[in-house]
């Protein structure tokens, strides 16, 4: 039960957890026996050479060691709606604006391995560098397998159900509203106790998320280190034949038989581990006088690129908070943006998308495609009498994936029966507002008409 889970809390720190007491080698790390005849097994997130500051391992203290497995063969079936190499065989460009309805929860038993599938991306898997996103829709939990992603990081947001994540570090739950980061390499599986399930995922190559710089914000704000919460340690040390290693490899699945589970791990310490966060724990800042600030205000996680303040991939949010801007068109602008938005809604309505923007729906706004708010927001912001007066966005949580690289579009998600086509329409009806005349709006937010002189 998720009330049962006990977790360690922090970000970027080093952790240690122990099952059974004494189960951690004292001193050093790979003794010549360990405590209670385990294995020891080092899993490396970064080069051995990284700087200190970077570098990201953990030492798993294991029954039997992960290498004890059957060659892998490719999954057959696979799915083949997983993409890890974005070219031109793979994905289609194009600089339209795009959105989707929800997906359809299917009848079909399916697992989040099987129900996950690839919307649009950038970059390369091999060449280590890139990023993809993803949806999942599933209805089953995964019986007798795990999934190991050798390409990158997870970092998954439930949009409908709840998610029980089994990692090699221990359990994790997580609901709409929390996100949970499954760093490269790891081995987890995903229960599903209501049954359908739906969510995004961003997935990011040769990096790992971290938390923004906060500039002259200060010392807080935003995600506080100390939400984002580790399991602690757990266990399991039964016979399963036939269990099955599902791992992602160049986009392409892969599988291998072993006899026993991968949740084998009695003790662990280091500072590469799987974690969530609950994003009602976000500290938003926004303006207190005039003027709509930038969306990287709202970045919870990013994953940096060699160019400073140039992100692989921002995941921001936009939660219930307060509006205050004076004299001010207080939903996000009409903007074009070197950065490519992928934007998804996990519940409520997103302030600048009145109508057609639905809870797990989706909209991709690539790089230079001019977007902002649709025609029915636009004209009741600029009609509203007490434009000054402090306003609460509530019942609402969207988010965003940003990223400096460009995206291409899997076929299948420009042919899929939920792209609306006519989502351009919501900005066709937006008209001239155009006038000799020079409209004010007053501290008060009362429009006068001033003639300009000659």
């Amino acid at each position: 039960m998720a009330e049962e889970l006990e977790y360690l809390s922090g970000f970027g720190g080093h952790f240690s957890s122990e099952a059974i007491p004494g189960a951690l080698p004292r001193n050093q790390n790979n003794p010549l026996l360990c405590p209670l005849g385990l294995y020891a097994e080092q899993l490396s997130g970064t080069s051995f050479t990284s700087p200190r500051h970077l570098n990201q391992c953990s030492w798993f203290y294991r029954i039997k060691p992960s290498v004890t497995h059957e060659p892998f063969y490719p999954c057959i079936p696979g799915n083949k709606r997983l993409i890890s190499e974005f070219n031109q065989q793979t994905t289609s460009a194009t600089p339209t604006q795009l959105r989707w309805r929800p997906a359809e929860f299917s009848e079909i038993p399916t697992d989040f391995i099987d129900g996950l599938y690839t919307v649009c991306g950038a970059g390369s898997s091999f060449l280590r560098h890139g990023y993809a996103i993803h949806m999942y829709v599933a209805n089953k939990s995964m019986e007798g397998r795990a999934f190991c992603n050798a390409d990158g990081d997870f970092l998954i947001v439930p949009q409908h159900g709840k998610l029980f994540i089994t990692t090699e570090c221990g359990k994790l739950y997580a609901q709409p509203g929390e996100i949970v980061v499954i760093p490269q390499g790891f081995r987890f599986s995903i229960d599903l106790p209501d049954g359908d399930s739906r969510g995004y995922v961003a997935e990011i190559f040769g990096t790992h998320f971290r938390l923004p710089d906060l500039g002259p914000i200060g010392a807080n704000g935003l995600a506080a280190p100390r939400d984002f919460l580790v399991p602690k340690a757990w266990y399991e040390d039964a016979s399963h034949p036939n269990y099955t290693i599902v791992q992602k490899f160049g986009g392409e699945l892969f599988m291998a038989k072993q006899d026993f589970s991968p949740f084998n791990v009695v003790a662990w310490h280091g500072n590469y581990v799987p974690y969530k966060y609950d994003l009602s724990k976000f500290c938003p800042f926004n303006t207190v006088l005039f003027d709509h600030g930038d969306p990287s205000i709202n970045t919870v996680l990013t994953a940096p690129t060699d160019k400073p303040g140039v992100a692989l991939l921002d995941f921001v949010i936009f939660p219930p908070r307060w509006l205050v801007a004076e004299n001010t068109f207080r939903p996000p602008y009409y903007h074009r943006n070197c950065m490519t938005e992928f934007m998804g809604l996990i519940h409520g309505i997103y302030e600048a998308k009145q109508d057609g923007f639905l809870p797990g729906g989706a909209s991709l706004h690539s790089c230079m495609t001019p977007h902002g708010p649709d025609t029915k927001t636009f004209e009741a912001t600029i009609s509203r009498n007490k434009v000054n007066e402090p306003f609460r966005i509530e019942g609402t949580l969207a988010f965003m994936f940003e990223s400096s690289l460009i995206p291409r579009v899997c076929q299948w998600a420009l042919e899929s029966p939920g792209l609306d086509k006519d989502y351009y329409q919501c900005w066709i009806g937006l008209k001239s507002h155009f006038s000799h005349n020079k409209e004010n709006v007053d501290e008060n937010g009362t429009k006068s008409s001033e003639i300009p002189r000659s």
